[in-house]
Order: C-alpha cells, then sequence, then structure tokens
C-alpha cells in the first residue's frame, strides 16, 4: 500500500502542473486490507499516511469502500474532521438513518459541473466480512447502493452536467446500478482490482477500475460540448487496431504450423484459423465504423499508468514514511 504512494503522489502532482483542470478521487479499499488486520497499530499508521497523502494531493473526492471500515468507522470520522473528502451514499448512522459522509460532492471545473457519488456493497452482501461487522458494531448502517444511488442522484439533478460514481461495488454490480439508473455518465469502479484498458458499456454509462493495490492509476481525460449527449471512447481506434493487429500474428502463426505439416491436417488449427479469421473480419467492420464516425462530439480517453520503480517519488511523502518508522509493502 505504502511502497507506491510516494510515487503515485509525484505523479500525480506532474499531471497537475501540466492541466490545472485535473481532479483527484478514489474508489475506495484505500487504507486497510485483510492482510495487515493482525497488526492494528501500524495498519492505523499507514492509513494516516495515505490520508495525509490524499489531503497533500488535494482530493477531490475518496469514497468509503468496504475494507477501509475494517478499524471501525470512527477512524474515517477523524479522517474526514481534517479534512479529507470521504463521501458515500449508502453508508449511514443507524440512529438517524442518514448519511455519515455527504452522499456527493460538486465540483466546476472550466465550467463544467461534475458531481462524485460514493457506493459502498450492501450490509447483506459477502464483501461485508465478521470482521467489519465486529469492528463496526451498532455505528453502521449500510442502505441498498441502488436506492441510494436513486437518492442522490435525484437530488443533484439540474446541479450538476456529469454524474460520476465512484464505487467499491466490483464490476457486476456497478454493471447493474448503471442499468438500474440511466444518467450516470461514468463509473470508477474499485475492489475486485481488474485491469480495464477499455471501457466496459452498461447502457449509456462506461465503467472502468485500475487494478489493485495502487499499481497503477487511471486517467480519465473529458471533452464535454453537450451534456445532453452520450461520450464516445476517443481510444477506440487504437485499441480495435491493436486488436487487429494481434490476431494477425495469431494466424500467421497458425499458418506457419500448417506449412511445416503440409501433409497432414489438424481439424483443431483450422477450426482455429477460421473461428480468428471471422473475429478479424468483425473487428475490421468495427473499425471502419470508428473511424468513420471521427472524434467528434462528447468523448473520453482512459489510460493505466504504471506505478513502476523508475518513476520519481515525492521527497515530503518519503519522509512521512520514514518518520513513522513503518515498511512499504
Amino acid at each position: 500500500m505504502l511502497g507506491g504512494l510516494a510515487r503515485r503522489v509525484a505523479w500525480v502532482e506532474k499531471v497537475q502542473r501540466e492541466n490545472q483542470r485535473t481532479l483527484v478521487v478514489d474508489s475506495g479499499d484505500l487504507f486497510f486490507s485483510f492482510r495487515n488486520d493482525s497488526d492494528s497499530e501500524k495498519a492505523l499508521k499507514k492509513a494516516q499516511i495515505i490520508g495525509r497523502a490524499y489531503r497533500h494531493m488535494g482530493a477531490a473526492a475518496v469514497n468509503v469502500g468496504c475494507l477501509d471500515l475494517l478499524q471501525g468507522v470512527d477512524f474515517l470520522r477523524q479522517e474526514y474532521s481534517q479534512g479529507l473528502p470521504l463521501i458515500s451514499a449508502n453508508l449511514l448512522d443507524p440512529s438517524t438513518k442518514s448519511p455519515i459522509f455527504p452522499s456527493y460532492v460538486i465540483k466546476e471545473v472550466g465550467g463544467v459541473r461534475i458531481a462524485f457519488v460514493g457506493l459502498l456493497p450492501p450490509e447483506s452482501g459477502p464483501e461485508i466480512s465478521p470482521a467489519i461487522q465486529r469492528a463496526n458494531e451498532g455505528r453502521i448502517l449500510i442502505a441498498d447502493p441502488i436506492d441510494a444511488a436513486r437518492e442522490t442522484l435525484g437530488k443533484i439533478k439540474g446541479k450538476a452536467d456529469l454524474a460520476i460514481i465512484i464505487s467499491d461495488l466490483g464490476l457486476y454490480k456497478d454493471q447493474r446500478v448503471a442499468k438500474e439508473l440511466p444518467g450516470i455518465h461514468f463509473i470508477l469502479g474499485g475492489h475486485e482490482g481488474r485491469f480495464t484498458r477499455r471501457a466496459v458499456r452498461a447502457g449509456m454509462t462506461h465503467i472502468f477500475q485500475s487494478s489493485r493495490k495502487g499499481m497503477y492509476v487511471g486517467r480519465l481525460q473529458l471533452t464535454l460540448e453537450d451534456p445532453s449527449k452520450p461520450f464516445r471512447d476517443a481510444g477506440e481506434v487504437q485499441y480495435l487496431q491493436e486488436r487487429i493487429d494481434g490476431l494477425d500474428l495469431y494466424i500467421r502463426g497458425l499458418e506457419t504450423a500448417r506449412k511445416r505439416q503440409p501433409d497432414k491436417v489438424n481439424p483443431h488449427r483450422e477450426r482455429s484459423i477460421r473461428e480468428i479469421t471471422r473475429q478479424r473480419t468483425a473487428l475490421q467492420e468495427e473499425l471502419k465504423r470508428a473511424k468513420e464516425a471521427g472524434i467528434q462530439g462528447n468523448h473520453f480517453l482512459f489510460k493505466l499508468q504504471t506505478m513502476e520503480k523508475a518513476l520519481p517519488e515525492d521527497e515530503e511523502v518519503k519522509g512521512w514514511i520514514s518518520a513513522a518508522g513503518v515498511d512499504k509493502d
């Protein structure tokens, strides 16, 4: 968790210097993991450094994930009181049935109002482990995420141009949210740690994940011309061409193997060549349509930046880690 933190901060600050219209958000499961649950004091020290780093970056919104509750909600309340912009639409106070943290935040960038809504898995789900339940007994209530999102989206209607969910639900549940609630432009998801180079689409909603443990930072660049119109993927042409190139390479390998044994027919290989050729033809048609459509109107470009060890580190954050006496992991 801390091994790439100083690199992450340095990279984000570089992006912020290059483009001041940059917002930093996190989908959750930021502070804790089951792996470090055995040493509570050390886990809390690391979590405090992470919270400090996100305040240092000027984060716009940090969603509460289920693993963030492993040390109890009081830790999160303390981080929020120190300026960390935690949000969650479905983490409620059991006595008032009201959200413990703001359900959403709205940030204006270049005249565009962007709403971020936070969601975590339902209390009945397997993600809310016995350890999380014990750490928060009687202090939290987790509402149904779809119901909470529906209510929150109603509150922001007319106040924001774009609606973005930052979610700890996992991809399948993110897709359900998108299908149930039209009007969500993007879902920036987490929890499962999937690696997604291309958006998963559900209706008009585009869903992304950025892998696990801070190994990558997802960067979503938006161009907005008309909030009422859908977004196109500006990286679609490159993505389709890369897939076609990969299939071409595979077909050449199979054909080379065929030439080595001209007198021997391999039914499995022949079926593979036919199937891959069919896939290639379909992709070529898709590529043709994408090129004809061009990059006009609302569009986005999503990239994953590897937090490789060669990247520079933020010296101030390195100092915090060293002073706390905790190991990088």
